[in-house]
């Protein structure tokens, strides 16, 4: 009988629940988005020194050496404070040209140091770029044009990319004969990329730079009630 009497008691709690189970709401579904342009305001210079000699110590002695007067230069045009870092350093042998099945030969090494520099007045990233040559860099990478602050522009993006999608809530609503009620749900995605340049003719006699624009993307998908 106990056996019994908790079987019908979880039976009938079961049905209880299956009975104030709520009506699912009804609504609509759209994605709304949105592109802003921003001009950047700061700037990340990747350059440095690559050395080679006979022995391991003496390509990266020689390397310290270039790399401190590449940041000396950096730090002429930029201010003592510039935010300069190591991004990459290595320190590898060189091997001859070897023919099939001949053991290769270390002949000497090879020290390679990239510096990164950030630049927040975009004037001087080309003078940046000829001071640090004629310092003894020989390698530019490129440069990473962004934002310092990109939350004004992200929020633009997203508030725009929000007003379309409920303009399409409410053409959808209109197409269907509805009206729509409040939002229950709002889901975004904001895509901020910085935007790489390769420098093709450093060294110049005035190594030019464009920086150009950035782009923001946002998208935004709601989904509103149906009041009716």
């Amino acid at each position: 009988m106990r056996k019994l009497f908790i079987g019908a008691l979880a039976l009938s709690l079961t049905a209880a629940a299956q009975t104030t189970s709520p009506t699912p709401q009804r609504s609509v579904t759209a994605t709304g988005n949105a592109t802003i342009s921003a001009t950047p305001d700061k700037a990340m210079l990747d350059l440095g020194v690559t050395t080679q000699a006979s022995t391991a110590q003496a390509a990266a002695t020689q390397n310290a050496t270039q790399v401190s007067s590449v940041i000396a230069a950096l730090e002429g045009v930029l201010g003592a404070t510039a935010s300069i870092k190591t991004v990459s350093y290595s320190l590898t042998p060189v091997y001859n040209n070897t023919y099939v099945n001949q053991n290769p030969t270390i002949v000497g090494y090879s020290a390679t140091n990239i510096v990164e520099a950030t630049i927040t007045d975009l004037t001087l990233i080309g003078k940046s770029i000829d001071a640090s040559i004629a310092a003894g860099a020989n390698n530019v990478n490129g440069i990473t044009f962004g934002l310092q602050n990109p939350d004004p522009v992200t929020a633009q993006a997203l508030k725009a990319a929000a007003a379309s999608a409920l303009t399409q809530a409410g053409a959808i609503a209109s197409g269907l004969n509805v009206t729509l009620g409040g939002v229950l749900q709002a889901n975004q995605v904001v895509t901020y990329t910085p935007v790489y340049v390769g420098i093709a003719n450093a060294g110049a006699a005035s190594t030019p730079v464009q920086p150009g624009n950035l782009q923001i993307q946002a998208s935004v998908t709601v989904q509103v009630a149906i009041s009716q």
